[in-house]
């Protein structure tokens, strides 16, 4: 498939540096307060509301640097572009989940080591194909994985968005001047968290979300406006599973392109 892939992994990257990055000045100081009535349960937290914004998110990206594996879960825009990705990985190079191309269809992904397998649904081989190709491909490898390698042209893109590894390389090398504010803790799906909010270099808001029960993981990235979205990260150093479609369920990349003629 030519189809290019990269715009996930690039969004990614850039969510993983984003939430991670360090932070400017903290110009809220009650941020460590949870408020409410003496009614509610006491939480106990790790502290980390207390400290500064600078401080809280050098934390934060201390531990997403150094965990092992995540789910992350993507829905935003890029360049115009809908992004939509739900993946498990880890750093020795399994990931499983989901992408969906420009918010039309799904595409399963599976990945261990180096080895890749692909499964498009109906409405992923139209976008790529055109309807009438896209339909007939589809019945074709109804049910099948297309299986190859990490050097496969045709899926060396969409497993980059799988490597943890190489996300936390570009996280820890990029650096940004955002000005973020500390706000006050809050629950987020059930979890107490510290917002911390300010602006990025496009001027749009954007919040990003720390624990402040157990280690301060960052769990969610929110920016507004054009090319905004959301991001969602979870089950920090969970195993990821390493099962593999079947021989009998899968379709060597190569003979798949052969089967198109080399025009996929």
């Amino acid at each position: 498939m030519n189809k290019r892939y990269g715009v996930w992994a690039a969004a990614a990257c850039a969510v993983l540096a984003v939430g991670a990055s360090g932070c400017g000045k903290d110009s809220d100081d009650k941020g460590g307060r949870t408020g409410g009535g003496t009614d509610k349960p006491a939480i106990t937290t790790s502290g980390v509301e207390k400290l500064s914004a600078q401080q809280i998110s050098e934390k934060a990206k201390a531990e997403l640097l150094k965990a092992t594996s995540m789910r992350m879960k993507i829905d935003g825009t890029d360049g115009g572009e809908r992004i939509r990705m739900n993946l498990a990985l880890d750093t020795t190079g399994n990931c499983r989940g989901s992408i969906s191309p420009d918010g039309t269809g799904v595409i399963e992904i599976v990945k261990v080591g180096d080895r890749v397998w692909m499964k498009p649904d109906e409405a992923a081989w139209k976008l790529q194909l055109g309807p009438q190709q896209g339909a007939e491909t589809a019945k074709l490898f109804s049910g099948k994985w297309l299986s190859g390698t990490t050097s496969d042209e045709g899926l060396k893109e969409m497993a980059e968005s799988c490597d943890l590894k190489s996300l936390q390389s570009e996280a820890a090398s990029e650096s940004f001047d955002d000005d973020f504010t500390k706000g006050t803790p809050e629950t987020l799906n059930g979890q107490q968290v510290i917002p911390l909010k300010g602006r990025n270099d496009k001027g749009n808001p954007e919040t990003l979300y720390v624990a402040i029960t157990g280690k301060p993981y960052p769990v969610k990235f929110v920016e507004t406006g054009k090319d905004g979205g959301t991001v969602e990260l979870s089950d920090y150093d969970k195993p990821i599973p390493t099962d593999t479609p079947t021989e009998a369920e899968s379709i060597n990349f190569a003979e798949f392109e052969d089967e198109l003629g080399g025009g996929a």
